[in-house]
């Protein structure tokens, strides 16, 4: 059972190989929030590569050594490149060993992964005709995941790996940021600017956008790369209205075809900007996929979260999408909210069951050092064992209703270290959820805060990201298109 990470700041001295000091510092700062390295007791690492197998040695000032010797890394299926990642990996498992005995910290549900995307492991590994056996082992002996994870990464990399494509770089995705909202949710970090404090930007901004949009489509079309997935993200991009919308919406059918992808999402996270005309436009420009994310169907929560819309208002958003007819809805809760027992989980659980959507995905609260909540987290006191609790409910809701996960990631200082899954019904899964986070799909990145990432054959990713800020963004778009239209022909001409 996961113990969650030490809030209190805390000091240590690292003596280790240079190689292997970010290992060290990457594992420490994963279990405590802030880590000072200037003083506090040593921490000795060393390891010992010889022919017959990898010799890692953790000892903490004061207490035993841990060691460990691994003979299975002599192996003919592994590489250099895996030797050296082994006694990273081996490492990061000393060093969470001995500070979890002396500090009361168990290794949680997946073991020593800290990575966004547990599942590129697995995908990498199967690239290269391991066995599910094989892989079993390796994520039990050397990653120490939970069987219950395990099998999570299974069935979720199964269902993806039909998705991938054969090149990399045509088809591509396209992501849309619009950096707007009503107003800032309590626990958010990303490129997210309310309304009634940079509402005098929207003009501005969606220029610049239009801007990048025809740069960067004319680009496409003249290399002969198309389009498999658009997908408007922000922020909420349904803060924009009536002729501005339809406008955009239409750029992106005229340079990207959206209204013919094989998917097409808007992300209408805030259900106070839903209203008749702005589904009307989205349905009239071939919108397929719509986003309606209530979080929580408890009013107060809502309140103290700082999202200013009822769970009526979620409800009337629903009507709204399957009244006209949209292909996919899917919808957002966050299990772990303040104030929110098992109870209230399971009821905004079961109302949003109700509404029908075709996919739901459940996040686990992260305490971001951006956000509000990131910098109360001493006072927030979450139970992980609420999260694990909330968790499984979930996942035993969801699979009775028909649906299955598709996608995960994690976050750093997530709630009982667990992690964000989509869960779809099948045949409903997003593409571009898929694409983007697998990173098997080069994903063109347009707006304020949008990354795009360039994927190589061999899967090596290179990213660029726009401004976060609306001005900024629109101060320097024809610098960052002339950049980026750079990028993209260099990246294609490899």
């Amino acid at each position: 059972m996961a113990i969650p990470q030490q809030t209190q700041p805390i000091a240590f001295r690292i003596k280790a190989p240079p190689e292997l000091d970010a290992a060290v510092r990457g594992t420490i700062t994963s279990m405590f929030r802030s880590v000072d390295f200037s003083r506090g007791r040593l921490i000795e690492v060393s390891s010992q590569d010889t022919k017959a197998g990898i010799l890692t040695t953790v000892k903490l000032e004061g207490h035993n050594p841990w060691q460990h010797f691994d003979p299975e890394i002599n192996r003919p299926c592994y590489n250099r490149h895996d030797r050296k990642n082994r006694v990273k990996e081996r490492v990061r498992l000393g060093v969470r060993t001995v500070l979890g005995q002396v500090f009361g910290l168990s290794l949680g549900p997946w073991g020593i992964l800290t990575g966004v995307r547990p599942t590129k492991l697995v995908h990498r590994l199967l690239d290269r005709n391991f066995s599910r056996e094989e892989i079993h082992n390796l994520l039990t002996d050397v990653y120490c995941v939970s069987e219950e994870r395990q099998q999570l990464l299974f069935d979720v990399v199964e269902k993806q790996r039909s998705f991938f494509l054969p090149n990399v770089n045509n088809p591509v995705s396209v992501y849309v940021g619009i950096p707007f909202c009503p107003t800032r949710c309590g626990y958010c970090s990303f490129a997210a600017y309310p309304l009634q404090t940079h509402g005098h930007l929207v003009e501005d901004f969606l220029s610049a956008l239009e801007l990048e949009i025809k740069s960067v489509g004319e680009l496409l079309r003249s290399q002969g790369i198309r389009v498999q997935s658009v997908y408007l993200g922000g922020g909420t991009p349904t803060t924009i209205k009536g002729r501005a919308l339809s406008n955009l919406l239409q750029l992106l059918n005229q340079y990207f075809d959206a209204e013919s992808c094989q998917e097409y999402t808007v992300e209408a996270g805030r259900p106070e900007t839903l209203d008749v005309d702005t589904i009307a436009i989205m349905k009239e420009h071939g919108v397929q996929r719509l986003s309606i994310n209530p979080q929580t169907m408890h009013d107060r929560t809502l309140k103290l979260i700082g999202r200013e819309h009822t769970a009526d208002q979620v409800r009337r958003a629903f009507e709204l999408a399957h009244s006209n007819n949209f292909a996919i809805i899917n919808s957002d809760l966050i299990l772990g909210l303040p104030g929110e027992n098992l109870e209230d989980f399971a009821e905004s659980l079961d109302q949003v069951i109700k509404l029908n959507p075709d996919n739901i995905t459940i996040h686990s609260l992260a305490l971001k050092r951006a956000s509000h909540f990131g910098k109360t987290a001493a006072q927030l006191e979450l139970e992980h064992e609420l999260g694990e609790q909330m968790a499984e409910l979930a996942q035993k809701s969801l699979e009775e209703a028909g649906m299955h996960p598709y996608y995960l990631y994690r976050q750093r200082f997530i709630l009982s270290d667990l992690e964000n899954i989509g869960y779809a019904k099948p045949g409903a899964e997003s593409i571009y959820n898929i694409q983007m986070m697998e990173e098997r799909q080069t994903i063109i990145g347009l707006g304020g805060g949008a990354i795009t990432k360039l994927v190589s054959p061999d899967l090596a990713v290179v990213r660029h990201a726009n401004p976060k800020c609306p001005a900024t963004y629109a101060h320097q778009v024809c610098q960052l298109i002339d950049a980026k239209k750079y990028q993209i022909k260099q990246h294609l001409s490899v």
